[in-house]
C-alpha cells in the first residue's frame, strides 16, 4: 500500500466530473428541503447525510486525488451561499476537516476505506458547526439551540446518531454503485 502523500494535478475532466457530481448531490439533497422547516437540531444534517455519503463516495472512486473531496464539497456548497452563508461555511469547513483527517490517516484515496471514511465523515463533522452557527445567527443559548421548540434532548441525540449512521450507510451504497459502474466501464 502506498503510504506517501503525493499531490496530483487535476485534469479538466476531473474538475468537470466533480462539478457534475456536486450538482447531482444538490439535486438529490433537495429532497430533504421540507426538513428545513422543522426546528430540531441535526434533522437537516440527517436528511441529507445519505446523499452526501453516496455521491461523495462515487466521486472519489473516480477522482482518487487528494483535494478531490474538498473541491466536490466546495462546489456543492457554493450555491448554498446564495440561500444562507452559514450553510456554505459549515459545508466547506466540514469537507476540509474530513479530508484532512482522512489524508492524515491514509495519505491518499487509493484505498476504498479512505474514500468511505472521507465521504462518511463530512456530515457528522458538520453537526458542531451547525450548532455554533445556529447559536450565533439565532441568538440562542446552547440549550435553546439543541432543544429547538422545547423538544426532548433524546430526539437530538437520535438525529445525531442518525446522521452518522446514514452518512456511512450512504458510503456503503455509493461504494456498491461505484463498483457496479466500474464493472460496466463507466467509472474508470
Amino acid at each position: 500500500m502506498n503510504r506517501k502523500f503525493k499531490f496530483e494535478k487535476f485534469k479538466v475532466k476531473d474538475i468537470a466530473f466533480l462539478a457534475i457530481m456536486a450538482v447531482v448531490l444538490l439535486l438529490c439533497s433537495s429532497l430533504a428541503v421540507p426538513l428545513m422547516f422543522i426546528s430540531l437540531f441535526g434533522l437537516q444534517n440527517m436528511g441529507t447525510s445519505i446523499f452526501f455519503g453516496i455521491f461523495m463516495t462515487i466521486a472519489l472512486m473516480k477522482v482518487r486525488k487528494p483535494g478531490a473531496l474538498s473541491i466536490l464539497g466546495i462546489f456543492s456548497a457554493v450555491p448554498l451561499a446564495i440561500m444562507q452563508v452559514s450553510v456554505f461555511v459549515t459545508n466547506s469547513l466540514s469537507v476540509l476537516i474530513a479530508e484532512f483527517i482522512t489524508l492524515l490517516i491514509f495519505r491518499n484515496y487509493q484505498n476504498d476505506k479512505a474514500i468511505m471514511l472521507g465521504a462518511g465523515l463530512v456530515m457528522p463533522i458538520s453537526l458542531p458547526f451547525t450548532l455554533i452557527f445556529g447559536m450565533l445567527i439565532n441568538g440562542k443559548t446552547f440549550e435553546q439551540a439543541l432543544s429547538g421548540e422545547g423538544l426532548p434532548v433524546w430526539l437530538v441525540i437520535l438525529t445525531c446518531i442518525g446522521t452518522v449512521v446514514l452518512s456511512f450507510v450512504g458510503t456503503l451504497i455509493g461504494h456498491k454503485i461505484g463498483k457496479e459502474l466500474q464493472k460496466a466501464g463507466k467509472l474508470k
